[in-house]
């Protein structure tokens, strides 16, 4: 099970990792076959990582202690909601499920828009897997969940921590990476337009609905995380102002800023370069909220622990998409120049500045 794992992982980073490339050598070519195949590739990501999944799954509810990851996250003893909760419940399963998240819904987004944005989706699909590599790079380099034990297994598992065997986290989890994750789907296209230069208002239209869609589970997974806090760690209020909670938070609010601010490129043709910006700020919020989580670097009940060699993972990916990106919205400055500007300091644009 440990073997057959790890080579589906390392599969789907060959996969992703040519899917990257098919997508962007496609579309500077202008090779709508090499696109496609991008395209199909990402599709089988999808596959993979749902295959990688049921792997993990079907481990923990058969008691395969023979895998570290399981040995340490449950028993023969729990029941059977939380062996299925306890593949998030760990750093290794929750940055696989990050993957598995993303990766469906990056399949998603590329079917439902390969038709209507043709020049845009090489790019799409080739940030989405760009994503994807990372993160299944760390999988398998880092944190791999189907790393086994050398010479005899042990005959038990050490169990799922009691403060996550509430039924609160059965939700909080999933909500949160959704979330996140879904936030990758409008930093993609945004930086699709910026790479292909199609800086018309078209890919916030296909946008709009993935940014509610993490901002709904943002708030959704914020919520239940605090009334888990409320009932199990007895914080005496919702909101404990702990440093991950915090980080949650923050995406969350560039999000709503976001939600906001396209009305007003929409009808008036102004914010691009802010709406740019807040996408980028709020995909790298969600990486900097996954990076104090799983690193470590602050002291948190949400804090997997202390991991150095993650951190410097995380801060280097921080790093070049922050500087790349930023790089990107330099160069194509004049092509995001507004249509048409504030009329007056009482008018309702103004308000919507203000209030970003």
């Amino acid at each position: 099970m440990a073997a057959f794992g790890s080579l589906v992982l390392w599969v789907t980073l060959v996969v992703a990792v040519y899917s990257v490339c098919a997508s962007v050598v496609g579309a500077r070519r202008r090779e709508a076959g090499l696109v496609r195949s991008g395209i199909h590739a990402a599709y089988g990501v999808c596959a993979l990582m749902l295959l990688a999944s049921a792997t993990i799954v079907h481990a923990f509810l058969s008691n395969d202690y023979s895998i570290r990851y399981v040995q340490h996250y449950s028993d023969a003893s729990m029941p059977i909601v939380y062996k299925i909760t306890a593949y998030w419940g760990g750093l290794d399963g929750s940055l696989m499920f990050w993957v598995l998240i993303l990766s469906t819904f990056s399949a998603v987004a590329i079917w439902r828009n390969r038709e209507r944005h043709r020049e845009l989706i090489p790019y799409v699909t080739a940030v989405c897997m760009g994503v994807c590599v990372f993160f299944i790079a760390m999988l398998i380099f880092v944190k791999n969940p189907f790393e086994s034990f050398i010479g005899h297994a042990p005959l038990e598992g050490k169990g799922l921590n009691p403060l996550l065997q509430n039924y609160w986290m059965q939700f909080h989890p999933p909500s949160l990476y959704t979330g996140f994750v879904s936030a990758t789907i409008p930093f993609a296209f945004g930086m699709a337009a910026l790479l292909s230069g199609n800086l018309d208002d078209a890919w916030l239209r296909s946008v709009r609905i993935w940014a509610m869609i993490s901002w709904f589970f943002l708030s959704m997974g914020l919520t239940l995380g605090s009334m888990w806090a409320y009932e199990v760690l007895g914080w005496g209020g919702y909101w404990g102002w702990d440093p991950v909670e915090n980080a949650g938070l923050l995406p969350w609010l560039t999000g709503t800023a976001f939600l906001h601010s396209i009305m007003i490129q929409e009808r008036r043709g102004m914010l691009k370069v802010w709406n740019v910006v807040l996408v980028l700020i709020t995909f790298l919020l969600t990486i900097f909220g996954t990076t104090m989580t799983r690193s470590g670097i602050v002291q948190s009940v949400h804090a997997f622990g202390q991991d150095n060699v993650l951190l410097t993972w995380f801060l280097v990916f921080l790093g070049v998409v922050g500087l790349g990106s930023i790089g990107l919205i330099i160069y194509r400055m004049p092509l995001l120049r507004s249509r048409s500007e504030l009329e007056s300091w009482a008018s309702r644009e103004f308000a919507f500045v203000v209030n970003n």
